[in-house]
């Protein structure tokens, strides 16, 4: 029979244990008091599984999307931008109410792509869809139709997402034409997961040398979908944490260490799509995936019999009137052509037969005319951020008047149709 040699040693160590245990837990019980009696308390947010009191403007588990608009959801807006009340339509998009079914007399136009897309920052009536709807209506080339110009934009999508979105919702529309809104600002990224952080969404991947999808965000919680907004905290019960002073002083000190890091990491991201990415790096296997991303983009469309326009977003840096603030900002961050991206995509015009509209450049002209800045809100980014409501305007009118323009010529040619005519 084993003996216990010492006796003594195994009551010191329990002794030391429970010594240790008693001042951790004393140490708690009078943060705890510490804090309540200084009224200082961080309440976590309600987690995605709770009920909220009021229907979200999102719902976070779209099982194609990531996420998606709430049918009918309605909200006011605070935030960047002009105040004003949104309504999504019965099809959870910022837009007026549509019928799947298409006028007899009817041509559409689905517009896809992100926030730039979405225009929550403006009056629904004052935004860039509305604008092309009420410019095209005008266009000779559609006398006597019904224009319709459909927004199915998000705030935050990928370019993958927005590909989801026709797949899955445009089409139901009976789209007569598509226009991809691609923001080089974030799409590149928002479509590489290595690049991108905030992972409730699907990506496209190569197999066998061919993009497919990868739905596996599928099996992701969305409380925990951006490790830079979560904390280890997070993963307790939030019962737990709701009544813990302390785990609440530690989850808000360790998401501001996770907010510094997050401003950290994407300085330089946010301004990399300005430049000429090094060979084999992260940011080549982007520019790749979304390049590929477009082509099968178009496929897509017709494939369908419908019409595609690659429309490629401004940045607010691209369009400031005064050309000697560009060169500041050049200067700063060592970038040699605030255009590359749209000149890299302009060339899926050569090299695959993409009808592509680059807006940076004729919104600098009438930014520069103006002597206005096109982007940004007094209660936001002045000249930085999204279109304001001349933005809008202004972008809305330019893209109509190419479309209207290059339906014009095409009809002039053979007025047959609306349809397969490759603007």
């Amino acid at each position: 029979m084993k003996t216990i040699k010492n006796p003594d040693g195994l009551k010191n160590l329990a002794l030391n244990f429970g010594l240790t245990a008693g001042a951790l837990l004393f140490g708690v019980i009078v943060g705890e008091i510490g804090l309540r009696i200084a009224k200082i308390e961080y309440p976590p947010p309600p987690r995605s599984y709770e009920t909220p009191p009021v229907l979200p403007l999102y719902n976070f588990k779209h099982p194609y999307r990531g996420w998606a608009g709430n049918p009918g959801a309605t909200a006011p807006w605070t935030g960047e931008g002009v105040q004003s009340q949104i309504k999504f339509n019965s099809g959870g998009f910022n837009d007026k109410e549509r019928t799947k079914e298409k006028p007899k007399n009817g041509f559409r136009v689905a517009l896809m792509g992100d926030s730039f897309t979405e225009e929550l920052y403006v009056p629904l009536e004052l935004s860039y869809r509305a604008v092309v709807e009420r410019e095209l209506q005008k266009c000779p080339a559609f006398a006597g139709k019904q224009v319709e110009v459909l927004n199915f934009g998000v705030q935050g999508y990928s370019t993958a997402q927005a590909l989801m979105t026709l797949r899955h919702d445009a089409w139901n529309y009976d789209p007569d034409m598509v226009v991809l809104n691609f923001y080089a600002g974030n799409d590149i990224r928002n479509n590489y997961r290595s690049l991108e952080h905030d992972h409730l969404r699907p990506f496209f991947v190569y197999q066998d040398g061919k993009l497919v999808e990868d739905m596996s965000f599928r099996d992701l919680d969305p409380d925990y979908k951006d490790p830079y907004q979560t904390s280890l905290i997070d993963r307790l019960p939030i019962g737990l944490v709701r009544n813990s002073r302390i785990l609440q002083l530690i989850r808000k000190s360790e998401l501001e260490a996770k907010k510094k890091q997050f401003m950290k990491d994407y300085e330089e991201i946010n301004i990399a799509f300005y430049r000429e990415p090094a060979p084999a790096s992260d940011w080549e296997a982007a520019w790749k995936v979304s390049e590929d991303l477009i082509k099968l983009f178009q496929a897509e469309v017709y494939k369908k019999g419908a019409d595609f326009l690659l429309a490629t977003i401004s940045d607010s840096y691209q369009v400031l009137p005064n050309p000697q603030w560009q060169e500041d900002f050049k200067q700063i961050h060592k970038i040699n052509d605030l255009y590359y991206p749209d000149k890299r995509l302009a060339k899926l015009r050569e090299t695959h037969d993409i009808q592509v509209y680059n807006l940076a450049g004729p919104i600098w002209l009438e930014a520069k005319k103006r002597n206005k800045c096109l982007h940004g809100f007094d209660n936001a980014f002045k000249c930085g951020g999204h279109w304001n409501q001349e933005g809008n305007e202004v972008a809305g009118t330019i893209i109509a008047k190419y479309i209207c323009d290059k339906y014009t010529q095409k009809f002039s040619q053979s007025p047959t149709s609306t349809q397969n005519t490759k603007p």
